[in-house]
């Protein structure tokens, strides 16, 4: 699996398949919300910590199976593995709930895609072996642009409360996959199993300070455990591709979660966006960016 995992054509697959699982957690999201009359901050994040732990522990204990020993990380990484879970889980997702909250899907959507420039603008400065080049700059920014096409309505305005939080938790995702990449060597499942527990358990405590509560129903239990296998299948799968390829060339391909959302959300929810002509203009342009920033050079 590790060699398989290093062939660039199957990263891309891999990667793809990561985007679709993330995808299809916001109408799952979305749909929990509404059968369990969530509308509070703080319900929302106790709802997110209950998902992220389970996830962890989901990962832990297949980890335990797997190996037959109880799933650590050596000493000298354990620092890095629980700043890995306080930045890509637990204040990442702090952020982004609150900020949500506080601005629109739109403009979340736009800033969100905005982390694929992020990491390949940063990643040089982290890694020796990244280089940033125009090709990688144009094809962000083609990215970019075609989620900007879905979503050109209300984009006025900026709020420290809402945008502003969006894209500091925008900001932490990347630094946590910075973080991930480079303590997760050889420890890929531990490393993702105790980061996502982590983050989790962090969520919970400030859900509680918070006066968050969590309805128990068939509908809770079930979208709970959906969105855990997701986080769980999806972020052990992506920090093997951070550890075996640059950074910048993986995390570009969080510019395809808004689109893969929308097509999910037209199965699951209903909603018709990705059945309006700017949508498949926008996925091409997406596709495009996502193609320049991964070619190699001849």
């Amino acid at each position: 699996m590790q060699k398989l995992i290093k062939k660039q054509w199957f990263a891309v697959l891999c990667a793809v398949f990561c985007t679709v699982l993330w995808g299809s957690a916001y109408p799952v999201i979305k749909y929990g919300y509404a059968q369990m009359n969530m509308t509070a901050v703080p319900d929302k994040l106790m709802f997110a910590g209950v998902r992220f732990t389970l996830a962890g522990l989901m990962v832990l204990v297949f980890a335990w199976v797997r190996n037959r020993r109880f799933p650590t990380v050596p000493r000298e990484r354990a620092g890095g593995v629980m700043l890995y879970g306080v930045l890509q889980t637990g204040l990442m997702y702090i952020f982004n709930y609150i900020g949500v909250a506080n601005t629109t899907a739109t403009k979340t959507s736009v800033i969100t895609a905005a982390s694929g420039f992020f990491a390949v603008l940063f990643a040089p400065l982290f890694f020796k072996g990244e280089k940033l080049t125009v090709l990688k700059i144009v094809g962000v920014l083609i990215g970019m642009g075609g989620i900007l096409l879905v979503n050109t309505d209300s984009l006025g305005g900026f709020s420290l409360m809402g945008e502003g939080l969006v894209l500091l938790s925008t900001l932490l995702n990347t630094a946590g996959s910075f973080v991930g990449k480079r303590v997760s060597g050889g420890i890929v499942m531990e490393a993702t199993g105790w980061q996502l527990t982590v983050g989790g358990v962090l969520i919970l405590l400030v859900a509680l300070i918070m006066g968050g509560s969590y309805p128990l129903s068939f509908v809770s239990l079930w979208t709970a455990l959906y969105l855990a296998f997701v986080s769980a299948a999806a972020f052990t799968l992506w920090t093997a591709l951070l550890v075996h390829h640059e950074a910048g060339k993986i995390l570009v391909f969080n510019m395809l979660i808004p689109i893969t959302g929308a097509i999910w959300s037209f199965f699951i929810l209903g909603e018709r966006q990705m059945l309006e002509p700017m949508f498949l203009l926008s996925l091409l342009l997406t596709a495009a960016g996502i193609v320049m920033v991964n070619v190699r050079k001849s």
